[in-house]
């Protein structure tokens, strides 16, 4: 990393632990309205508290918020690519801004989505390797959410993918990956394996469930050696949010201490 890229990168993870957790917003450019998001009033009532390091939001989210004063002292990365749910081919993540953007709104980092359907693969390279490019000049961290659209009838055949596509964008420079969560949650030490002694790897929070479910999964992936959470519907949908994000900044930064969340 450079100088620059460092400075940035720091401000998504805490300087003792170097683990850190990550809310995401970028949901309403696919989804529409979401309960927790449906307005910056709504965000406003969760996005300050303390053990959120960082957020990705789209432009005009992220506009919304900082005129606010929503954002300081927040990592703030820019989600550069997209497609609505109403689209013909929802997997096809279009580039709809560009680095010089986020530059001008102040991000500390950048991120793209890349769905692999089979089909769609050279379109994601080209992007990643679009971006990267760009990002390198200036200094911008790049993280990659990854999500393989494809049907296994074997595990290992499922975890060979992941772990594929993991090291296929960090060749291609990126500087964090976002993964979903496994069909089997147990497959996650198999996936991590190795992998995230090169590239900081966060484990996404998928749907909204039970406290002790997503604290127990969260909590397999930090003792796999992941860099730390990329949650989303799990914080923002929560009535108890302080709480639950209480425990999460408890788990990730001290996971020896947790032992009761492990997964048997």
């Amino acid at each position: 990393m450079s100088a620059g890229k460092k400075i940035r990168w720091s401000r998504f993870i805490k300087a003792d632990s170097k683990k850190g957790i990550i809310v995401p917003i970028d949901h309403g450019l696919s989804m529409g309205p979401l309960d927790g998001i449906n307005n910056v009033q709504r965000i406003a009532n969760w996005i300050e508290h303390p053990a959120a390091n960082g957020m990705i939001a789209h432009k005009g989210m992220i506009e919304r918020l900082a005129y606010r004063g929503l954002l300081n002292g927040k990592g703030v990365m820019m989600h550069l690519n997209g497609m609505t749910s109403l689209a013909n081919d929802p997997t096809r993540k279009e580039l709809l801004t560009s680095i010089e953007s986020a530059l001008r709104l102040g991000a500390d980092g950048v991120s793209v989505e890349l769905l692999f359907n089979g089909a769609n693969e050279p379109h994601n390279l080209k992007v990643l390797g679009q971006v990267v490019d760009e990002a390198m000049v200036y200094g911008l961290p790049v993280l990659v959410m990854i999500k393989d659209m494809n049907k296994y009838e074997q595990a290992s055949n499922r975890i060979n993918a992941s772990r594929q596509i993991i090291r296929t964008v960090y060749e291609l420079g990126a500087d964090a990956v976002k993964i979903q969560q496994p069909e089997d949650t147990n497959e996650i030490p198999a996936i991590l394996d190795e992998l995230c002694d090169d590239i900081a790897v966060f484990l996404a929070g998928g749907a909204k469930c039970a406290d002790v479910e997503i604290l127990a999964i969260a909590s397999l992936a930090i003792k796999s050696g992941a860099t730390g959470l990329c949650i989303g519907r799990n914080v923002f949908q929560r009535p108890d949010f302080s709480a639950f994000l209480s425990s999460l900044h408890s788990l990730v930064h001290t996971p020896l201490k947790n032992a009761a969340y492990a997964i048997n």
